[in-house]
């Protein structure tokens, strides 16, 4: 049975290397052609950034403006939006300026009111005491007041206080007086 077997393979072989020889000569006599390559789309091989060589010249150029201006297109709406942006912030530091300066007048008011009560206070104390006041108040309060005294009292109320403290305030009455 075993002889059998060995001689039923070799003829299986045998025939399969004849078969195969033959279908590999018809094959090499067979005249091949190139397959034509496969129909890329264009515009998505571009789109890629795949610029392929088979395309003209004229083509690339076309594409490449188009890119150019699709990309100038965003950053014209992205500075149109930008300056609306600043256009609205604009408009909100304008407000807040405008509300600033309306509280600032009505605080200088009730301030200007403060100090000349405080100027009267201070004008009814004896220099020296008032000079020790002076020389613990803020130097910009300190020339306000002194603007609101009279003279010879805010003289003899600046003779009272302490030298240095006397140069600043006096700095920022002359700029309070301009």
């Amino acid at each position: 049975m075993t002889k059998f077997l060995q001689f039923i393979g070799g003829f299986i072989l045998s025939f399969m290397l004849i078969i195969g020889l033959f279908t590999g000569i018809i094959w090499y006599t067979k005249e091949y052609s190139v397959p034509p390559p496969p129909q890329a789309n264009i515009d998505s091989l571009l789109a890629a950034g795949v610029l392929p060589d088979s395309l003209s010249v004229y083509a690339k150029d076309q594409f490449m403006i188009q890119q150019q201006k699709d990309r100038l297109e965003a950053e014209k709406l992205e500075q149109a939006r930008k300056a609306e942006e600043l256009t609205q912030r604009q408009a909100v530091i304008d407000s807040l300026q405008a509300q600033l300066r309306s509280a600032s007048a009505e605080e200088d008011s009730v301030m200007n009111k403060q100090y000349t009560e405080v100027a009267k206070l201070l004008e009814s104390m004896k220099p020296l005491d008032a000079g020790k006041v002076m020389d613990q108040m803020p130097e910009f309060s300190a020339a306000k007041i002194l603007t609101r005294m009279g003279k010879r009292q805010a003289g003899r109320v600046m003779n009272a206080m302490q030298p240095d403290r006397v140069a600043k305030v006096n700095q920022l009455i002359i700029l309070i007086k301009e």
